[in-house]
């Protein structure tokens, strides 16, 4: 269990125990009322709707939040007077079931907010399909799901008085979470190296990716372009952005320190602790930081800086114990360190000044107004759902098995009149995701919540509670539900269970007949909705990874012809290489993203998985050096482009092999092995590359430093590319019949997604 602080802190990034309060107050409140008047019915259906909608996470300004939810408490209300009419017809209700779910399936993949909608969405419709009636009682049930609807908007409203500040502004404060998470995993990884230096892929690899994430849903928010619109109505948004900017500052220097020291650390006389402590202290500085943006406090401004000046400590320590611990080569590295750390400890004063313009001349309720302003004036744009009909798209393909496995589900429920047989489709709806090892994963959580459900609830009931200790049951179940449904699913299927048999038993006395009811149609809709995954359309991660990870090939080529052309004298700002660097990492994020999903896949479905971890390692890599090139053209590039005016040839033409190089990998993987005639000629130009040797640098002179920095960093590169093709060239060289066939099948054409 967590210390009551890290939750208290966890509450600034992601509000999961508010959000859980919110649902609660929707939730109880109608009952409370209902018992009260005796109008129980009703306020089962207001305070489920209310629920349902509270529950939804909208990622938004709360304008749009609240639009969107008006949105849904229509949809939720349709379908309800559907439901009631359509349940004497089977046939009718099984088909409505499935158009329904044929257009949830395409929802379910809008955004953030997108589950949560068909979730209430069709579960509304299968609960009204066990209250069948004519036009009167449609009404009468729209009517009460309506009133839900809006009680859900009401809360929604008034948390933005509680929590007035944007979403946005969380993202810039997440951007910096992930960064201090990313310097922590690398001070793990340098207290622990020798365990982690031969996985193609690491925890820090990952902690990198996660925040160029991270990154990128911020961007998608409001670009920088956008915030200089808007600079002079909105001074705070466009700070904002530049704290966002910062941080990716920041990340750069990461990088090149990471890849300039990685060969060094292996030597005895490396000062490793003191590198960890620098690292861990850096990262407590940009924690402190993401609370300083998040909350507004002045004390945590305060607790940065002295973290600040601490990680400045460390850094002179660590520096000096480098300098006298290392030979040459080493000085080298120092040189291009410094400027380096200096520039990252200077990005950090900037954020610190933004931060006390914010705070230090403004009272509390100023900055309340300022928050409250602010996220209502962030630009946003209306979601709307995509329709990619064709068989090609992930999308399509997920509607298509969701339409099929529910409509299934409805037949049995109404054919067999199997009691409170709703709760079999709606395990469906829940447990079948996008992918197959999701499904199975969501499966097991729900089976293993609802058993141990089922045995708390039946026990707690058969004891008779009063009415009074019954309503807090289900508060507190609908409370902790919300906490962990986001965190850990079995925890919240669990209290799910508890509150359904609790609300059951504010209605009429329940026996152990309900729980096992309920535990059945939980294991039939999860067989279902696994059958659904395996047998209907799937489409596994091995079709897709090659296409991923040729666009991330591609896109590192196209970073590195950037840096070639720098390197060999034209002009180029560093903001020339920004959208070539994002465009690599947002392709290796998605291919890492891809390979995660294969690892939850059925063994037969994993082919190749190691090889391609190998692949995308070596990617993730390529772009890290580029980085580390980039980041020093940016410091030093009059000196690093006159001391390459002697050697510019030799660069020339290494780079260019090696550009060419990449591209011929692409033509090895298995997406496009079948139309290529193999050649050995890009081995033996890399052959003949391990040999290079870069004259005039046999004078240890500032200028020669530098390039013999330069050296050492196309040395890596080579021996990356080199990794590349080679893993390329052995997955063409082996046998996948089945999978040549079934890459052709899918990827002649764009995919949908």
């Amino acid at each position: 269990m967590k210390p009551f602080r890290q939750l208290v802190l966890n509450e600034y990034f992601e509000p999961a125990a508010g959000r859980a309060i919110r649902v609660t107050l929707a939730f109880v409140l109608p009952l409370i009322w209902g018992l009260w008047t005796g109008n129980l019915g009703p306020a089962v259906w207001i305070s489920l709707t209310a629920q349902l909608l509270s529950n939804i996470i909208i990622p938004g300004s709360y304008p749009l939040k609240m639009l969107i939810l008006s949105g849904a408490a229509l949809a939720c209300a349709v379908c309800a007077v559907l439901g009631t009419l359509a349940a004497h017809h089977p046939w009718i209700a099984t088909l409505l079931m499935m158009v329904l779910a044929f257009l949830g399936g395409f929802v379910r993949q809008t955004g953030n907010f997108g589950p949560g909608i068909t979730v209430a969405v069709l579960l509304l419709y299968l609960l009204s399909l066990d209250h069948p009636g004519n036009w009167k009682t449609a009404i009468q049930l729209s009517t009460w799901v309506c009133m839900g609807g809006m009680l859900s908007i009401v809360f929604t409203a008034l948390a933005w008085a509680f929590v007035p500040f944007s979403p946005f502004r969380r993202s810039v404060a997440l951007v910096w979470k992930a960064l201090a998470d990313w310097l922590h995993a690398f001070y793990l990884q340098q207290s622990q190296q020798s365990a982690s230096i031969a996985n193609p892929l690491t925890a820090l690899d990952e902690q990198e990716l996660s925040f160029r994430q991270a990154m990128n849903d911020s961007m998608e928010w409001l670009s920088r372009k956008q915030a200089l619109a808007r600079a002079r109505l909105y001074r705070q948004v466009y700070q904002l952005v530049e704290l966002r900017r910062i941080a990716s500052q920041i990340a750069n220097g990461l990088s090149a320190l990471r890849t300039t020291i990685e060969q060094y650390h292996h030597r005895q006389a490396f000062p490793g602790e003191s590198l960890g402590y620098l690292l861990d202290n850096l990262s407590r500085t940009a924690e402190r930081l993401a609370l300083s943006i998040v909350s507004h406090r002045r004390e945590n401004v305060y607790f940065t800086r002295l973290a600040l000046e601490r990680s400045r400590h460390s850094a002179n320590v660590w520096i000096e114990q480098f300098k006298a611990g290392s030979g040459e080569s080493a000085q080298r590295a120092i040189e291009a360190i410094q400027p380096v750390l200096d520039d990252v400890f200077h990005q950090f004063e900037e954020a610190l000044r933004i931060l006390d313009s914010w705070i230090s001349s403004r009272t509390d309720f100023t900055i309340f107004l300022r928050q409250f302003i602010t996220s209502a004036s962030i630009p946003q744009t209306i979601p709307w759902v995509r329709f990619p009909l064709s068989f090609r798209s992930f999308i399509f393909r997920y509607a298509l098995r969701l339409s099929l496995s529910m409509g299934i589900g409805v037949a049995l429920y109404l054919s067999f009149h199997i009691p409170h047989g709703y709760w079999l489709a709606m395990t469906t709806m829940i447990v079948l995701q996008p992918e197959f090892g999701a499904t199975f994963q969501k499966a097991s959580q729900r089976v293993q919540g609802t058993i141990a459900g089922v045995i708390v609830g039946s026990v707690l009931f058969w004891l008779h509670l009063p009415i009074g200790i019954n309503l807090g049951i289900v508060a507190l179940c609908s409370f902790l539900m919300a906490y962990f449904i986001q965190r850990r699913y079995a925890i919240a299927a669990c209290f799910i269970t508890i509150m359904v048999i609790a609300l059951f038993h504010l209605l009429e006395p329940v026996t152990w007949q309900l729980g096992l009811i309920r535990l059945l149609a939980t294991l039939a809709g999860s067989a279902l909705a696994l059958l659904g995954g395996y047998a209907f359309w799937p489409f596994w991660e091995k079709y897709r990874f090659p296409s991923l990870i040729q666009q991330a090939i591609v896109a590192n080529a196209a970073y590195l012809q950037q840096i070639a052309d720098a390197l060999a004298g034209h002009h180029k700002t560093f903001q020339q290489f920004l959208p070539y660097r994002r465009k690599a990492e947002i392709s290796n994020q998605n291919a890492f993203l891809s390979l995660r999903r294969m690892q939850d896949e059925p063994e037969v479905h994993q082919v190749f998985i190691q090889n391609y971890f190998i692949l995308l390692g070596h990617q993730i890599r390529i772009t890290r050096i580029l980085n580390t090139l980039a980041q020093y053209l940016r410091h030093n590039a009059d000196t690093i482009s006159s001391s390459l005016q002697r050697a510019e040839p030799q660069i020339h033409q290494v780079m260019h092999t090696l550009h060419e190089l990449l591209m011929q990998s692409i033509l090895q993987l298995p997406l496009t092995s079948a139309h290529v005639n193999r050649t050995d000629q890009p081995t033996m130009q890399l052959d003949t590359l391990q040999h290079l040797h870069i004259t005039g640098i046999e004078k240890p002179d500032e200028v020669n430093q530098q390039l013999q920095l330069i050296h050492e960093l196309i040395h890596l590169l080579i021996r990356e590319v080199q990794g590349t093709y080679q893993t390329a060239r052995a997955l063409s060289d082996t046998t996948h019949t089945d999978l040549g066939i079934s890459l052709r099948t899918f990827y002649d054409k764009p995919s949908g997604r």
